[in-house]
């Protein structure tokens, strides 16, 4: 992107403040959201240590969490993040997601569906780099994907 997007950026640090109080502060999680072609929005909890899936969630807005809960509200703003997100693709990929850490929010243009298998080693590996919209941590539990090398989206 050649200029900074204020839109883009407003609404992932909406996402990863409303994601602060749904990840765990003792062993560390990173949380992954997604939307696919059918409005169903995935939220996916990994732990930062092994990367091993804890829990995944799955839902249409009809069946999001009442908004005035942390998850419904990190629903809500998630839903609109990947929206917006998705629509800026010239031919929008079957499922878009994002990663976050409850500071930072990051992507992978090539690669922008974290539930496919191996996802999340890959980039721990280097083998996919990670877009940045906000930063991640470098120094939180997730620093293995904060890496100086993650490029910004705008």
């Amino acid at each position: 992107m050649p200029h900074p997007n204020r839109h883009l950026t407003a609404k992932a640090e909406a996402v990863a403040r409303l994601a602060r109080p749904l990840l765990d502060d003792g062993p560390g999680l990173l949380m992954g959201l997604e939307l696919d072609s059918a409005d169903s929005l995935r939220v996916i909890w990994w732990r930062c240590d092994d990367f091993s899936e804890v829990a995944q969630i799955n839902a249409c807005p009809e069946g999001f969490c009442p908004e005035d809960t942390d998850e419904g509200a990190l629903q809500e703003a998630a839903f609109e993040l990947l929206e917006y997100l998705g629509g800026r693709w010239p031919n929008p990929p079957v499922a878009v997601g994002v990663i976050t850490d409850g500071t930072g929010v990051a992507f992978t243009p090539d690669h922008p569906q974290p539930s496919a298998p191996g996802w999340l080693l890959r980039h721990v590996g280097g083998a996919a780099p990670l877009l940045a919209i906000v930063p991640l941590d470098p120094q939180g539990p997730c620093a293995l994907l904060a890496r100086p090398e993650t490029g910004v989206f705008h």
